[in-house]
Order: structure tokens, then sequence, then C-alpha cells
């Protein structure tokens, strides 16, 4: 057992058993919203291959193919096998590795253009601090690419933070204070409204950045989710996920309580 699967493991102070059953993910898209809901602790999700003709059934197998539980169908793959994160197991929680050089997936493109409001939601723990990586990012691009979104662990080189960012025709970014030095489990959360012009990140329940100082105008774009690499070509993330929910509408305060407090469980922390 390497000292990164040690460490996640001395993160764990409450089993997915006690989790309670009251409040579903599937919850948030039932009156049609967009979206994506990835959960590696549901093993009948993953599969091996590409094309889903091999179930994952153990701890230590690539993963080829994640299926989005959203019932959006915004299914999540990797054709490369060199480049298919690993799924490990850990005291009843499950995690996919990202080894922080070429591991990634990529979705169809996923078509937010009816909202102008977005969601972000992961469980995260970031191994590393030395080079910004890429959590989740649509579209190959933010920096070129209207009505796109990116999370990142760490937010640049040599900085122990996070950050997510946000895009209209305006593109804006909050970061964490420099106080999260890996290895730092993090419940992620970021919304983005463009008609409001608003963007905030939280963390582990508390909001550490915020701003309404515009994202231009429009709404979301018709573009494909990374995850673990920008455009599956630079920033790769170094660390683990064990959750990832994308939503295109606004998530009220109880519910992102609700939605922290499940991928908290998932990442084996307390909230």
């Amino acid at each position: 057992m390497n000292s990164q699967f040690k460490a996640f493991r001395s993160f764990k102070t409450l089993s997915v058993a006690r989790v309670s059953s009251a409040f579903s993910p599937a919850s948030l898209f039932k009156a049609g919203e967009q979206g994506a809901w990835y959960d590696p602790s549901d093993l009948s999700t993953l599969f091996q291959d590409a094309a889903g003709t091999i179930p994952v059934t153990a701890g230590n197998q690539q993963v080829g193919l994640m299926r989005d539980k959203s019932g959006r169908g915004n299914h999540a793959s990797q054709t490369v096998s060199s480049s298919r994160p690993i799924i490990r197991s850990s005291g009843g929680l499950w995690y996919l590795e990202f080894d922080g050089v070429d591991d990634f997936f990529v979705t169809s493109a996923i078509n937010f253009a009816a909202s102008d409001k977005m969601g972000v939601f992961a469980g995260v723990m970031k191994l590393t601090d030395s080079t910004l990586g890429v959590v989740a990012e649509l579209s190959a691009n933010i920096g070129s690419s209207d009505g796109s979104l990116i999370v990142t662990a760490p937010s640049g080189s040599a900085s122990a933070s996070f950050s997510a960012g946000f895009r209209g025709t305006v593109r804006k970014d909050r970061t964490s204070p420099l106080s999260y030095a890996a290895p730092f489990t993090g419940i992620l959360s970021a919304d983005g409204d463009i008609a409001a012009g608003s963007t905030r990140l939280r963390i582990n329940g508390a909001t550490v950045a915020s701003d309404a100082s515009g994202l231009g105008t429009g709404s979301f774009g018709n573009w494909p989710l990374y995850i673990g690499r920008r455009g599956g070509t630079t920033l790769p993330f170094r660390g683990y996920l064990s959750g990832l929910i994308v939503r295109g509408a606004t998530t009220d305060a109880a519910t992102i309580t609700s939605i922290e407090k499940l991928l908290a469980a998932k990442s084996g922390m307390t909230m």
C-alpha cells in the first residue's frame, strides 16, 4: 500500500453505510435539469473498457467507462488503456485514482444551452501542489470557450489551493486561500450564474471565495466534459475522485448542504 493510499485512509472518519438514505442526487435532475452524476462507489456503473462490456468487479482495476447516474446519459469514457484511472478501495470507501500524467475521462457534448446557471460538486483528494491539475472542465479550454466551467486542484504551480471558474462571455475564477496543502481532502462546491454575474467556491461546507463582478452574457454551452485533464492533453490531475456532480440549474442552500454531506461521507469525512 503506497503512502498516498495510507494518507487517504487517514481521513476516514465515517462509514458510507451510515449516510442517510433520505437524499439522492437523482433528485437534482427530476425536473429535466441537464447534467451528470458520477459515483465511483457504485461498481455497477463502472466498466474496464470504454464499450461497457467488461464490468469492474474489484479494486485496482482500470476504468474505461463511468456511467452517468443522472438519467441524462452523459457517460464518461476513456478508449486508451494507459490513460484510464484505477478504481481503489479503502475501509469501505471507493474512489478513482488519477495518475497526474495522462489519465482522464471525456463525455460527448452536453448541451447546457437552456441554462445560464451552473453548479459543480466534487469529492477530491489532491496529492500534489506542484502543478495545476484539472479535476473537471466543460469544453477543451475555458480560456477560449464561452459558456464553460473549470475546477482545479491545485489552482497553479506550487500552490496549496483549489479554484473554480465559470465563463459566459467573460471568465471569472474563484481561488481558495493558500492553506490547503496536499495531501488534502476537499468537498468542493462551486456555482456560477451568468445572468446575476456571480461566482462562488465552497470547500468542506464553507465559502472561501465569492464575487459578483460579472460573467458577461449568454448561457452555458454545448461542450464535452473532461474529467482529470484539460482537453485530454494537458494539466493532468494527480489525486483521488470519490464523486462528481454537474448540474445546469440553481441549487438552493439546503440541497448544497445535502450534496456536500453525501460527498463527504463517500470521501471518508464527517461534515
